[in-house]
């Protein structure tokens, strides 16, 4: 599949275009009537700098495991584009509802980098497959005890993250019954099929998806034999999650709140997390800080609740967009392996 021509290109500078106007709407608002550098001022700059090494080595686990599932296909590519992948994942889908964008654009980048289109389709479904198990699981673990309770949550829009929570988890079967069951995924190409049969227009792509679908198939069966590399993934990204959901608590002690522990913190994050990551918000941006206000107000004193938010949302959302964004305008080495398979040891 080409994706990558003159025509794609502008294409993609303008859509680039449009989505950091987007981001820099989202981080006016997420900053509106704040005084960040004041806040900056007083707060420990040491456990602040922890946040930004935290998020740091999220993105560099996001990356691996992108990385690892290639190579189990035979692409090579370098760490330089495998960042890259991390940081387009991460820009788009905190600019798109419900974090859409994160995957179509890897895929584009991928493509240009001539990485068969199964063959990343693959890798990012994993990659999510990981990340959506390793959520519910810290997510659960929240539901038992984390202080603010799912299901006794104050507030008309309450019933919101109960919804969010369904979702993840209805999310996390769907992928692996495409990922592992061969019958299911055959059900869903299917579909796809008479959905686009529906249109004159799209018909022709009927021998796209089939050869698609079976060279997906070919890349599937790899992770059936090589069941340790999906292990690792699940490794990693549990490290990955887990520093992310530290940085409320490492915000909350830079701002001198000494008696705040370091696990209830984390269930509460968790279970926050899973509740608005799949909710139609760019970047979950607004029900995320209502949400906080609503788990967090037995831990955190209401005289800086807020300072806390702001923080926190910076440090795990507007400068990582922000870096994000900007890694993705940064020159890195083209890819020197082929694209297709040719050895499956990691």
């Amino acid at each position: 599949m080409k994706v990558w021509n003159k025509k794609s290109f502008w294409a993609g500078i303008l859509l680039l275009a449009l989505l950091s106007a987007a981001a820099i709407r989202i981080i006016r608002r997420e900053l509106a009537g704040q005084d960040l550098p004041a806040l900056l001022r007083q707060a420990d700059l040491r456990l602040l700098a922890l946040c930004l090494l935290c998020m740091a080595v999220y993105a560099m686990c996001d990356a691996w495991n992108i990385r690892r599932c290639l190579r189990l296909s035979g692409d090579r590519i370098s760490p330089f584009q495998a960042a890259r992948y991390a940081f387009a994942g991460f820009f788009f889908s905190s600019v798109t509802p419900s974090s859409t964008g994160g995957q179509p654009a890897q895929l584009y980048y991928m493509g240009r980098d001539g990485i068969p289109l199964s063959h990343g389709a693959f890798s990012l479904l994993c990659a999510l497959l990981s990340y959506q198990v390793i959520s519910v699981v810290y997510g659960v673990i929240g539901a038992f005890f984390s202080p603010g309770r799912l299901f006794s949550l104050p507030g008309r829009l309450s019933w919101l993250f109960l919804v969010g929570f369904c979702i993840n988890l209805l999310l996390v079967f769907f992928l692996f019954s495409i990922l592992f069951s061969r019958k299911l995924a055959a059900f869903f190409a299917s579909v796809g099929i008479r959905m686009l049969g529906r249109f004159p227009r799209f018909s022709s792509s009927r021998g796209s998806i089939l050869r698609f679908f079976a060279s997906y198939r070919r890349v599937a069966r790899l992770m059936k034999q090589h069941p340790d590399v999906f292990f690792r993934m699940l490794l990693t990204t549990g490290v990955q999650i887990l520093l992310y959901h530290s940085i409320p608590f490492l915000c909350c002690r830079a701002l001198g709140c000494a008696g705040l522990r370091w696990f209830p913190c984390v269930c509460t994050q968790a279970l926050l997390f899973i509740s608005v990551s799949s909710l139609p918000f760019p970047g979950a941006a607004g029900i995320t800080e209502y949400g906080y206000t609503l788990f967090y107000a037995s831990l955190i004193p209401s005289g800086i609740i807020g300072s806390a938010l702001l923080l926190s949302r910076c440090f795990s959302f507007v400068f990582p967009l922000v870096f994000s964004g900007l890694g993705l305008l940064l020159p890195y080495p083209r890819r020197s392996g082929g694209g297709h398979p040719t050895a499956h040891r990691l």
